[in-house]
Parts: structure tokens; C-alpha cells; sequence
């Protein structure tokens, strides 16, 4: 039942896309006495951008954010971030169980994103400000080689029960193609069932993806979705990231967002 109407990147990406935070309120100043824009919108002229040191502190307690002895971030129990996930993987989950029943393809398939969808990257991104950087570039590296990140838990449940029925579980993820074996370890380490494992190439493009290796995220999923679909007759009944970008394009029936205030990847 894949509709292709429109609906889009790996880690070291969206902590780039972390460090951008800081140039976006880089503004000439304003009267401080105005009130402040609400963050994602334009700046009129008189309006104060967001604070940026309240956005990171509101970032934190969202997660419940603390730091160890050493100094490092964790993810805080029963945190707001947490619960508003649950709500939607609840939402996905209802979505599959009445797609199975009911309306069920030949070769079921749902497509999740990695960071930040199936894995947490906030300790690295609250260790580093937000900021991004070399220096958070390869502390991710090694978190990943270290499996260290948190899963999030309601998407390997959710992925673990749909792989029990016969749905094929498929990862497309914005991380390049190097950390291949890396990521596929992480996966499968932390429990999830990995029925497809696709991402960004480095060089030798596969012929399915007419932007290269200069995709962004929406033509390189969507175009690995459609490539699925065509190729291996996957129905793509839901795709689940923690950006617009990871469903958008076409080939899935439904997207699902998680809710993710570190960066934006569009």
C-alpha cells in the first residue's frame, strides 16, 4: 500500500547540525526590554532572539539531564523527553498492529533511523554544550564503537514485536558507510533485530541513488525505500525518525517523529 507522496542524517551530521545552534542566534542585539521570539520562528525587527543559554538549560531538563562524578550526561528516569516518545511509538504501534490485521502487504516492512530514534545521543551532544565540534566528533565515534549510547527502549520493543510478526525491520541511517560493521555491532548488541542495514556512501554510489554521494536525507532514504519496494517487494508500512526528513520523499505509508530538541536536519 506504498503511496509516494511526498514526506527526509548520521551522527558526526546532525552534531554538525548541533554546532549550528550557536550561529543561528549570533544576531546583532536588541532591546533587551522586548520579549523574545519563539524559537524555529523569524526575528522581527525589535524581537529578541531566543536566549540560547535558556534554550540548553530547557534542553537538559526536558531529559532530566545529570552528570556523574566524572562529569559526563545521562539521561535523567521518567523524564518528559522519555514519556513524549512513548506516545508516539504507542501511536506507531497501534498504526502496525491495524495495518497487520487488517490491510496486511506481502512483505511488511517498517524503516527506523538510528541516532536519535533507535539509540540516544544526548549524553555526547550535553557533554559538549551542544556544540558539536571535532572534540564531540569523536567522543560519538567512540560511544558507538563502545555501544554506550542509551537505547530507547519503546523502539526495540516495538521492533522486536514487529520483527515476531514477520515485519521486515530495516535501518536506513545518514551515517556513512565506513561505520558499516560499527553500527550493525551497536545494533545487534543492544537487541535489535536488523533485516536491512543502509547507509550514505562514501564513494561507489549504488545505481538507485541518482544523487551519489551527495545525497541528503530525503533522497537517500526515500530512494532506498523505493529501491526496497522495487526490488524486494518491502511495503513499507511505517517509517519512525527523530526528524521530518527521515520519512519525508515518498515509499512509506505513514511517518512517525520522535521528539528530538538537539539540532534539525532538513
Amino acid at each position: 500500500m506504498n503511496r509516494n507522496r511526498p514526506r527526509s542524517l548520521g551522527t558526526a551530521a546532525k552534531l554538525t547540525a548541533t554546532a549550528a545552534v550557536g550561529a543561528l542566534f549570533a544576531c546583532a542585539g536588541v532591546a533587551a526590554a522586548e520579549p523574545h521570539a519563539p524559537a524555529g520562528r523569524a526575528v522581527r525587527a525589535g524581537q529578541e532572539p531566543p536566549n540560547l543559554d535558556l534554550l540548553k538549560n530547557r534542553i537538559n531538563t526536558y531529559y532530566s539531564g545529570y552528570t556523574d562524578d566524572t562529569g559526563h550526561h545521562h539521561i535523567g528516569a521518567n523524564s518528559q523527553w522519555s514519556k513524549d516518545v512513548a506516545a508516539v511509538i504507542t501511536k506507531a504501534e497501534r498504526y502496525l498492529r491495524h495495518r497487520l490485521s487488517h490491510h496486511r502487504p506481502a512483505v511488511p516492512a517498517v524503516m527506523l533511523d538510528i541516532d536519535d530514534t533507535s539509540i540516544s545521543t544526548y549524553p555526547v551532544n550535553a557533554d559538549y554544550d551542544f556544540g558539536g565540534g571535532a572534540d564531540a566528533s569523536a567522543a560519538d565515534k567512540q560511544a558507538n564503537a563502545d555501544n554506550t549510547y542509551p537505547v530507547i527502549r519503546p523502539v526495540l520493543e516495538l521492533a522486536q514485536w514487529a520483527h515476531s510478526q514477520g515485519v521486515k525491520v530495516v535501518f536506513i541511517t545518514g551515517r556513512h558507510d565506513e561505520l558499516t560493521t560499527v553500527t550493525r555491532n551497536q545494533l545487534t548488541g543492544l537487541g535489535y533485530p536488523v533485516d536491512g542495514l543502509y547507509l550514505r556512501p562514501r564513494s561507489n554510489p549504488p545505481v538507485y541513488l541518482p544523487c551519489g554521494t551527495t545525497c541528503t536525507a530525503v533522497p537517500f532514504k526515500s530512494n532506498t525505500r523505493k529501491y526496497l519496494q522495487q526490488s524486494q517487494g518491502y511495503d513499507f508500512i511505517e517509517a519512525i525518525g527523530d526528524q521530518a526528513s527521515d520519512y519525508e520523499g515518498g515509499y512509506d505509508d505513514r511517518g512517525f517523529k520522535l521528539p528530538n530538541p538537539m539540532y534539525n536536519i532538513p
